[in-house]
């Protein structure tokens, strides 16, 4: 055991990590602001994350010296900081970019504190607020703002100001208690010189101006980057991925939201590379880049790693450890699809981000990390030909995907020799694989015994990637299913490890599990299946996830990626001005995904919300209950002891500079989920409907 002393020169000289401990009596004599200008600045402002009974992570960046930089953080009751609790003296190290992470410390449980950084000679950064968890026994709701899939080049980040602006109108003092972001904080692909002029996937000018007259822009890379398709650049070092990070934490409105709220963040593919898998990129290995993004995210997305858990018992997050490795083919797979190559092992190693945070008695988040471990997706890459991120020409039979999925497990250990796609017979292509994974073993494990041994009211899991299934009725094509599976970067292209899930949740009797996630770029509400190949399966968790902050529409992307086929089209957007609607591109999406095809087409050709539902198949994704292609913007999930409540925020596409001080609404959609018996199963239900409801999109 190592004395507080000990603690405290540890972490103070280990990869820029801070451990400060707060007094119990308001301090005097502290450092205070100078009246004069300062070298120095903070021009990513500041952050705090991962609150818990006793403690918080804070978090700067210092600008102004290529040195090592002497700062000193302060924490306080009062935003006056005239009741400061606690004050020390920390290093903004060239190595991590001047980035400066505290974890403070001996702090009353359930406090709301305020928080702020001095530069050496006096400069001052903004301040922050901060809380920390409730008490172990406490009762407490717990309110969370769910976000996810911001593009700094495709729009604006205003949904964070709309969220804060409900927040401070909200009623009863239950204020929102922390940010969720569950990936893609960042967008990797950015425009290269040669896109200027180039209009966007829903034919808008994608050439934004921030309110200060500088072009919404992330380039040029320091390395130059790497090209991609349509002439747009990905990046290729440590420095690229800083420089993402900064321009992204540019923005007044997630910065804002930043200093205000405790962020609690996982990552999905973005922030290093569009539907990578452990270290590697279809088969290419991208070991190097890996660690060079972990290392990034580490240093600008404050996290309580190595010095976390201190409410849980069974803690494997660790902070970002440096390491060298080379781009190396995959050689050998364990049983999980895990490649064994020490290269991919130690990148992946480098950082570990899953991890778990308590609320009292009332909630216990999960936080999993869906890339790190996982194998490649159910349906091989290669096989995949339709789009810039590719997809399968139409819906494939999900019997197809977990013959796959399973590998050279399926049909019980005798897979066949070739497999049936798009009308013709190929090889198998994973005859010989091992059965693919989303979360690998020991992850695996630590989320069976979390959810198992929790004694909270809910047990939330902080998903990149949704459990529920998203199938396409897809009978207007010959032999076509009617719950086809188009997106299979997701658990779709996992399900044999969904179904072992889920089965645990069942058999172990484990109730009130809610999953919290985004990826789509669509807002969506329903109930997780234990078995979606059981047409008597029964529903296990509720599911909540939100749309895209910025980055373009699920309707837009599907409409592009179904220009190939005339009668996929027709299901997925119709002109809406043509039939006297205001909006030129309108959603037959959500009917498709909710009623099936035949209501997907009777709306692109009537626009009638009343007929999509008179024609509705009962067997198209019946855990299903809304559909919003067409949104923009987050949902907040409130958890009290007999109930949870989500309620989906959908604001204009961000791309209005006019529509930033206020945000519009275009409609809000509240859910309700009361807390169930195993016997009952979980249920979600529309409980309140403001604004002009999604065509198609609520059953």
């Amino acid at each position: 055991m190592l004395s507080r002393r000990s603690l405290i020169k540890y972490f103070t000289t280990a990869a820029g990590c801070h451990i400060v401990l707060a007094s119990s009596q308001v301090l005097t004599g502290c450092a205070t602001p100078a009246i004069t200008s300062s070298r120095y600045s903070f021009p990513q402002g500041v952050a705090s994350a991962d609150p818990q009974s006793d403690a918080v992570v804070l978090w700067t960046r210092v600008e102004g010296s290529s040195e090592s930089v002497s700062l000193i953080v302060q924490v306080a009751r009062d935003r006056s900081f005239n009741q400061i609790i606690a004050e020390q003296t920390v290093q903004a190290e060239p190595s991590l970019d001047h980035t400066v992470r505290v974890l403070v410390t001996e702090l009353n449980s359930g406090s709301t504190l305020y928080y702020r950084f001095l530069s050496p000679d006096g400069g001052v950064s903004r301040t922050g607020r901060t809380i920390t968890a409730p008490p172990h026994g406490s009762k407490m709701p717990l309110k969370v703002a769910v976000f996810s899939c911001q593009d700094y080049e495709q729009g604006y980040f205003s949904a964070y100001r709309r969220m804060m602006l409900d927040d401070a109108e909200s009623d009863g003092g239950n204020s929102v208690a922390f940010v969720l972001h569950v990936g893609d904080f960042i967008y990797e692909t950015i425009r290269g010189p040669n896109t200027v002029g180039e209009t966007d996937l829903n034919g808008q000018q994608i050439n934004l101006k921030n309110l200060d007259g500088t072009d919404r822009k992330c380039g040029p890379l320091p390395s130059g980057g790497r090209l991609s398709g349509r002439g747009w650049v990905l990046p290729t070092t440590l420095d690229d991925y800083r420089t993402l990070y900064r321009k992204y934490l540019s923005d007044p409105d997630l910065q804002a939201a930043r200093a205000w709220y405790p962020f609690v963040q996982t990552w999905d593919d973005h922030e290093l590379l569009n539907d990578y898998w452990q270290s590697y990129y279809k088969t290419e290995s991208i070991a190097e880049l890996k660690v060079a993004a972990n290392k990034a995210w580490f240093e600008y997305i404050p996290a309580a790693l190595d010095d976390g858990g201190r409410d849980v018992d069974d803690h494997k997050a660790h902070d970002f450890k440096p390491v060298d490795v080379k781009n190396t083919l995959a050689s050998s797979f364990d049983a999980n699809y895990l490649s064994t190559e020490p290269n991919n092992l130690a990148a992946i190693g480098s950082l570990t981000i899953y991890r778990t945070l308590k609320w009292g008695r009332t909630a216990e988040l999960f936080l999993v990390d869906g890339r790190s471990y996982r194998g490649p997706r159910g349906l091989p890459q290669e096989l995949l030909t339709i789009g810039r991120h590719p997809y399968p020409e139409r819906p494939i039979d999900p019997q197809l995907i977990e013959i796959l999925n399973d590998g050279r497990e399926a049909d019980g250990g005798h897979p066949p020799d070739t497999i049936s796609y798009l009308g013709q017979e190929i090889d198998n292509p994973r005859k010989d694989a091992p059965r693919t994974s989303m979360l690998g073993q020991e992850q695996k494990d630590w989320l069976k015994n979390g959810l198992s041994s929790s004694d909270a009211k809910w047990k939330l899991l902080g998903l990149n990637v949704g459990l529920m299934s998203h199938g396409f009725d897809d009978s207007l094509h010959p032999g076509g299913v009617v719950n086809g599976t188009l997106w299979t970067d997701g658990w779709d292209g996992y399900p044999s490890e969904r179904r072992e899930m889920t089965q645990f949740i069942k058999h172990q009797g484990i109730t009130n599990v809610v999953s919290l996630t985004g990826d789509r770029h669509a807002h969506m509400a329903g109930v997780v299946m234990d078995d979606y190949s059981d047409k008597n399966a029964s529903p296990i968790a509720a599911e909540f996830a939100g749309g895209a902050v910025s980055a373009p529409s699920r309707l837009i992307i599907q409409k592009v990626l179904s220009a190939h086929d005339e009668q996929l089209s027709q299901l997925v957007s119709f002109d809406g001005q043509a039939l006297g609607l205001e909006q030129k591109i309108m959603p037959a999406l959500n009917a498709w995904m909710l009623f099936g095809a035949e209501s997907a087409k009777d709306v692109s050709l009537t626009g009638s919300d009343e007929r999509a539902r008179a024609l509705a198949n009962p067997g198209v994704n019946r855990h299903l209950n809304y559909m919003d292609t067409d949104a923009y913007g987050y949902f907040v999930a409130e958890f009290e002891q007999n109930s949870c409540t989500a309620e989906f925020v959908s604001v204009k596409e961000p791309i209005d500079p006019t529509d930033l001080e206020a945000p519009t609404v275009l409609r809000r959609v509240r859910f309700e989920t009361p807390v169930w018996k195993q016997e009952e199963g979980a249920a979600v239900t529309v409980a309140q409907v403001t604004g002009v409801a999604p065509l198609g999109g609520i059953k």
